[in-house]
């Protein structure tokens, strides 16, 4: 090296499976690791559909300068059946692009030293990539802790927990963590034990353990058994480094037609419901929350997709269609759309959600509780409605709820439904004048806790130097 050149910044390479909620957190980790702590970040990204969704090139638009965003090829379009559920479309996904993430981890290397390789959870299948280069691996989870701990004890549950999970009359312990109701589990767990979706599952648990050390989307205040990292008797290290959320610049977003439309309503006086870039309702369902929205008698901002009957309610995971600007929305209860104009607004595709919830017209935020909604509620300091649908949402309900006291959870009908009565009654507990002051108290608390974790001197800001000084030599 010449005098006075410059070593080249160690890199982290990011292995994100095509999954939109893991993209989001894992550019903006990307994002602190450069400008924070003077490393090269390359994430590459698995698609699991031959053209990219609306969701992914917004985010691709606005990833940070420094940050490597590169796009691995997804899987010929036929290669699997037309019935194959969503887990199984990633997996397929993440183990299509494996040869060429080593190929471009492999270049990278070639020109400048390798740091780390960090996967997300779907991304095990890519561990093998870390051994090759010599360098530590470690896992991006970007759900809380709490369901960490969960996956990292199911062997464990497995091998002393007899029956069916679904019909356990006790909730599940995890040491530090809240109780887990045998109904809030994730699907897979809700499945016989039996089926190739449970073993899938276990084998996944079991497949998290290998890897030297996890980053978790999360913050000490929000879960403070993360302290406790010695999980399950495993000598790997937890990091909690969140919250990381969406940080493009709100100037990008002010000129959208919602937020024009939101500067003319009072504070604290609308509504906004989103189930999240992949949540879908079915037909019946969609009219109960229309009526219910109605019902209420506050504004709202709805992003709007057509019903889709997709039993576990994840029918736009890979990207929805959008509603065209022609089309009517012709699923909605007849007459609803004249009825609500001027006191609704539909948005039909990607809305800017981190805009929309920093707003000071928003007083509440009905969210199917994925994880990067709930902590990007929380920054806003935004009391919630939970409406799970699938993955770890119900969990994620559950402690909001229960264990937090930041959210109104709806209740299903004996048919499965959230009844328009049931969406209606929520509502008005979450916003103001219907008893959400204690909900808005807390949750302005936990807001000034989320803030502070992620300065320098905060319980994240401190963690996230910590791990990047393992990565840096001499340091």
């Amino acid at each position: 090296m010449g005098h006075g050149e410059e070593a080249p910044r160690r890199r982290v390479i990011l292995l994100c499976s095509p999954c939109m909620g893991h993209l989001i957190p894992l550019v903006e980790l990307a994002r602190r690791l450069v400008a924070d702590h003077g490393l090269a970040a390359t994430l590459l990204f698995a698609t699991a559909t031959a053209t990219p969704s609306d969701e992914y090139l917004a985010v691709a638009a606005a990833v940070p300068d420094g940050v490597d965003l590169v796009t691995l090829p997804g899987p010929a379009a036929d290669a699997l059946p037309p019935s194959a559920s969503v887990r199984e479309r990633v997996a397929h996904a993440v183990v299509s692009s494996v040869p060429r993430a080593r190929h471009v981890a492999l270049s990278l290397a070639a020109s400048a030293p390798i740091a780390a390789l960090v996967i997300d959870v779907a991304f095990t299948p890519a561990r093998g990539i870390a051994t090759e280069l010599g360098v530590p691996v470690y896992m991006f989870f970007t759900s809380p802790y709490t369901v960490l701990s969960l996956l990292l004890h199911l062997p464990e549950l497995d091998a002393t927990i007899t029956g069916e999970y679904r019909d356990a009359t006790e909730p599940i312990r995890l040491p530090g963590c809240r109780l887990i109701a045998a109904s809030d589990l994730p699907s897979p767990m809700l499945a016989d034990r039996n089926s190739e979706v449970y073993a899938k599952f276990l084998h996944g648990a079991k497949e998290c353990r290998k890897v030297d050390g996890f980053l978790v989307n999360t913050f000490l205040e929000l879960e403070p058994a993360v302290v406790d990292s010695s999980i399950s008797g495993l000598e790997r290290p937890v990091h909690a480094l969140g919250p990381l959320v969406w940080t493009r610049p709100a100037a990008a977003d002010k000129d959208h037609e919602c937020m024009r439309w939101l500067d003319r309503q009072p504070p604290e006086s609308v509504v906004y419901v989103s189930l999240g870039s992949g949540g879908t309702l079915t037909w019946q369902q969609t009219a109960e929350l229309a009526l219910g929205l109605e019902m209420s008698q506050h504004r709202f901002i709805w992003v709007i997709k057509r019903p889709n009957d997709d039993p576990l309610g994840c029918g736009s995971f890979f990207g929805a269609r959008n509603i065209g600007a022609d089309e009517d929305l012709d699923f909605l209860p007849g007459g609803f759309v004249e009825r609500t104009r001027g006191v609704g607004l539909f948005v039909s595709s990607w809305a800017p959600q981190t805009a929309i919830l920093s707003h000071p017209s928003i007083g509440c935020f009905v969210t199917h509780c994925g994880w990067n909604s709930v902590l990007e509620g929380l920054l806003n300091g935004v009391p919630l409605v939970a409406w799970p649908l699938y993955a770890e949402q119900r969990i994620n309900a559950s402690m909001l709820e229960g264990q937090l006291g930041v959210a109104a959870r709806v209740k299903l009908s004996n048919g499965g439904l959230v009844l328009k009565q049931e969406v209606a009654g929520t509502i008005k507990c979450a916003m103001k004048n219907g008893g959400a002051e204690t909900l808005r108290k807390k949750i302005r608390k936990l807001k000034d806790k989320a803030v502070h974790a992620l300065t320098p001197a905060g319980s994240s800001g401190h963690a996230l130097a910590e791990v990047s000084n393992l990565w840096k030599p001499g340091t």
